[in-house]
């Protein structure tokens, strides 16, 4: 390892229409070394990077010195910085739905790379497409070159990214919230994955993200932004251990954050209080999953039976979702991919249970299912004992349920101001608000989350990743509903507007009753906010039980390496 820094940037100034966003960035990274970049949403983390990549937008005045192995990348022409992005620096962006086109395949989008930046074939530059697929866990035997992103789940389009960035093996690697959209096991590996990149290529990395166990984990330096400034930076043990600025002691702080839930009184009398048993828990995985799956149906149905006194808020009776798979014969017989896979499970009012498990075991499709989204093949959902495949009683449900979506920028439409955004579900209420109500309860919603009522009257491009989670967790609440499912809802978020956004999901919750579904890949949240959790792998529940009961004597093998995987925070 070269102690020579590779990329030194020095006094760097941004402003954008005259308007001041970074402020004396002075920061370095050696190669085969990582620099950590920690601070909340806005903070410019982002904009620092797009600093050095010189992707800057209209109107941006840059000045500072970035030098980039021992060229000035403020000083370069364009074709110059073209060369070198992609080739020598490479960039992982925070939102794969964005970063990818999606009417080009996967195998195109990184052949395209390729083919720009190395002198190869096209037949090469596919070989190079499929071998930077298997190092980031996706085989070609699943996932073919001819995928299109909507095809993929969302951390399955961001491990594409990744590969895009990677393929052309970069000496600099900028990764910007690179494990934002990925659970826990699939975060190990890519972690891993840049890591032995590091190792055995010299690699450089900036390691931009809001998670201070990753960063303790993997950073050699640290720099903490707040407000377009660095207000404490070095050794990330030194950091970490004296935290001497305020900030950096309120980011520990709220990175350990519990907020208070409340207890249920329901809690002792639904099903699945106990997680089911695994004889042989260091058996083989898949083996077990299937005979967890099948005790869970039969688990579910008993305590169905005995609640009756309670009756469920949703219950989900081995629902099926299928998709076709392609023919690849043009008469052969049409086959289906089961992504739910029989599952059952029942909420109750003001329970707040949790929904993991990897990228593509099916979870965001059994979210759709419940919300009339996606066609349901085989079994039944209710709410309050209305059948959701009926179309009427799924209309006269609209108001009662609401959705927070993983990806907040695509889940948008871009035209209309952030005021008609959070409110576009109000009108499936019986007696709609009139102009002037309207205008109050969007003002009430953004402020609840941590913005401002003047937020209204700007697009949603305007924001960052964590403002716009947050404007979407707005429009899920305006019309207090009774359920409202959490589809990744804080996976963009910083760890201090984090806590902030769980402790007002905590108090709606015990203030109105209010019941979650939290599909997540962050443990560390499911544990902290749910009364039960479920562990999905395959289309299947393998395991199910109070949070408590799961997390400390998980009985499940795939279970045990979920929470193994979980990172801690280094003491």
């Amino acid at each position: 390892m070269s102690d020579k820094a590779l990329l030194e940037v020095r006094d760097l100034n941004l402003s954008i229409h005259d308007t001041k966003i970074l402020t004396d960035i002075s920061l370095s990274v050696a190669q085969g070394r990582t620099l950590g970049i920690i601070g909340e949403s806005g903070s410019g983390k982002s904009m620092t990077a797009l600093s050095i990549m010189q992707l800057l937008p209209k109107g941006a005045e840059c000045r500072g010195a970035i030098h980039f192995d021992g060229r000035d990348l403020t000083q370069l022409d364009e074709a110059t910085l073209c060369e070198l992005r992609g080739s020598d620096i490479g960039m992982v962006f925070q939102e794969p739905m964005t970063a990818l086109n999606p009417v080009h395949t996967i195998g195109d989008q990184i052949t395209e790379s390729v083919l720009l930046h190395q002198k190869v074939s096209r037949r090469e530059a596919r070989r190079i497409a499929e071998s930077t697929l298997e190092r980031v866990g996706l085989p070609v035997s699943q996932y073919p070159l001819t995928r299109y992103p909507h095809e993929l789940s969302g951390g399955q389009r961001q491990r594409v990214v990744i590969a895009i960035a990677i393929a052309c093996k970069p000496k600099l690697l900028i990764a910007d919230e690179p494990t934002t959209a990925l659970d826990v096991t699939t975060q190990a590996g890519i972690l891993d994955l840049l890591n032995s990149l590091k190792a055995s290529e010299d690699l450089a990395l900036i390691l931009i993200t809001h998670d201070l166990a990753v960063v303790g984990n993997m950073a050699d330096d640290v720099v903490i932004m707040r407000n377009g400034e660095i207000v404490e930076s070095g050794a990330t043990s030194q950091v970490f251990s004296e935290q001497n600025h305020p900030y950096t002691q309120t980011l520990f702080k709220a990175s350990s954050f519990v907020p208070d839930t409340g207890t249920s009184a329901h809690q002792d009398t639904v099903e699945g209080d106990t997680p089911f048993t695994n004889a042989n828990a260091n058996a083989n995985a898949n083996a077990n999953a299937n005979a967890n799956a099948n005790a869970n149906v039969t688990a579910t149905a008993t305590a169905t039976a005995t609640a009756t006194a309670n009756p469920p808020l949703l219950s989900v009776d081995r629902l099926v979702c299928t998709y076709p798979i392609n023919k690849r014969r043009l008469f052969a017989p049409q086959r289906f991919f089961r992504a739910v896979d029989e599952v059952s499970f029942n909420i109750h009012a003001g329970e707040s249970v949790g929904l993991v498990g990897e990228s593509g075991c099916g979870k965001s499709t059994l979210a759709r299912a419940l919300l009339g989204l996606q066609k349901i093949s085989a079994g039944q959902v209710t709410l309050h004992g209305r059948d959701l495949g009926n179309p009427d009683d799924l209309r006269e449900s609209r108001q009662h349920m609401q959705v927070v979506f993983q990806d907040p920028y695509g889940s948008f439409n871009p035209r209309h101001r952030v005021s008609r955004l959070v409110a576009e579900p109000l009108h499936v209420l019986p007696d709609k608000p009139g102009r002037g109500e309207t205008d109050k309860l969007v003002n009430t919603a953004l402020e609840n989350v941590g913005l401002m009522s003047s937020d209204a009257d700007k697009f949603i491009h305007e924001f960052s990743g964590g403002q716009r989670q947050r404007i979407a967790i707005a429009r899920a609440l305006i019309t207090r509903p009774e359920l409202i499912i959490l589809d990744e809802a804080v996976s963009a978020l910083d760890v201090s507007v984090r806590a902030q956004v769980l402790e007002l999901l905590a108090r709606l919750g015990d203030e109105h009753g209010l019941s979650y579904l939290f599909i997540s890949h962050d443990l560390s949240v499911v544990r902290n906010v749910t009364d039960r959790v479920l562990v999905m792998r395959h289309g299947k529940i393998v395991e199910s039980g109070k949070t408590d009961l799961v997390f400390n004597q998980p009985k499940h093998a795939y279970t045990q390496e979920l929470i193994a995987a979980i990172p801690e925070l280094p003491r």
